[in-house]
């Protein structure tokens, strides 16, 4: 007997791929900085995917990139995550945010979870776009910051930081030892998370105000087949940011998961993803986004531009201080 996958399982596989890919990297992150404090860092590599979870430095890196075309030396691989990153949001929606950001995957789990319970709310359109504004706010901080506050000497002077190389470490201790008030937030987050679906990505994340921003000018649209569409309200039921049916069709918040589309009880959806004006499938997203990250890990890797090039010893030196400190 044959085993046919659905297209709601099928568009889940990315998240689902990536999500234990970053599963995988924090453990093999957390391994290092073990051998690092018992004085064995030679006996494991650092992952540099672990530099996804960096966005500043990433940011940093490419204003220098595009002052000097030169890449980053310490974190080289967040920049070309970054920068495919960016390539999605510009060609396909937000294509990283919907299949390949470990935040917007939990962020998504606790959504349907809140469903599952009851919890889950919608806002009027009008509040939810002002709560909206917080994330602008802080990428436009980001943004001035990095290319009009900063000269290119103080970025590099940054980069070369001792705090800079080990970001990634005092990230980890963060975690691993957060604070009363750290715990507190996080689990407020969680909560807003279970009632109101996708709130951290619609009302606080940066990263994917910049993607939106970029989807927004980009060639790929979700429409509505208005006279086909029957207004049972599965498609928005399904969304992962409680998008309504009248959004407009390019809407900022849409993270390309198709959710929608396959929701669609039409043998033809009623809704669908265009590109360029023209209908593609629903799984182009998805496709598209994951062929974009592979392909920039490839060039990173046939460059040689993926581990940082800082001798391995004062990364050892530096990152053994930071763990003790």
């Amino acid at each position: 007997m044959s085993y046919r996958l659905s297209p709601k399982t099928l568009s889940r596989l990315p998240q689902w791929f990536f999500f234990l890919a970053t599963v995988i990297i924090g453990v093999a992150f957390v391994r290092f900085c073990l051998a690092v404090a018992a004085g064995r860092a030679e006996a494991v590599a650092r992952p540099a995917g672990v530099e996804g979870f960096l966005p500043i430095s990433a940011l940093l890196g490419l204003r220098r990139f595009l002052a000097t075309g030169t890449f980053d030396p310490v974190h080289p691989a967040g920049l070309w995550i970054l920068l495919a990153a960016m390539a999605m949001g510009l060609a396909l929606r937000k294509g990283f945010c919907g299949h390949i950001c470990p935040v917007g995957f939990v962020t998504v789990r606790l959504g349907r979870l809140g469903q599952r319970l009851g919890l889950a709310r919608s806002l009027p359109p009008r509040l939810d776009a002002v709560l909206g504004l917080p994330k602008y706010l802080l990428l436009a901080f980001f943004l001035v910051t990095t290319f009009f506050g900063m000269g290119l000497a103080d970025i590099e002077a940054f980069q070369r930081s001792a705090y800079n190389i080990t970001a990634d470490a005092r990230m980890l201790r963060f975690f691993t030892n957060p604070s009363a008030t750290a715990v507190t937030v996080l689990a407020v987050l969680a909560l807003l998370g279970l009632v109101f679906r996708g709130s951290f990505c619609r009302w606080l994340c940066p990263y994917g105000a910049l993607l939106g921003l970029l989807a927004k000018i980009g060639p790929t649209a979700l429409v509505r087949d208005a006279d086909g569409c029957t207004g049972c309200g599965r498609c928005r039921k399904a969304c992962p940011m409680d998008i309504p049916l009248t959004a407009s069709p390019r809407p900022m918040d849409c993270t390309g998961c198709a959710s929608c589309v396959v929701a669609c009880p039409r043998p033809t959806s009623a809704v669908r993803f265009t590109f360029a004006g023209r209908p593609v499938p629903w799984w182009t997203t998805a496709v598209g986004a994951c062929s974009l990250f592979f392909l920039a890990w490839l060039a990173a890797h046939a460059l040689g531009l993926w581990h940082s090039s800082l001798p391995p010893a004062m990364l050892a030196r530096l990152y053994a201080l930071a763990l003790g400190g």
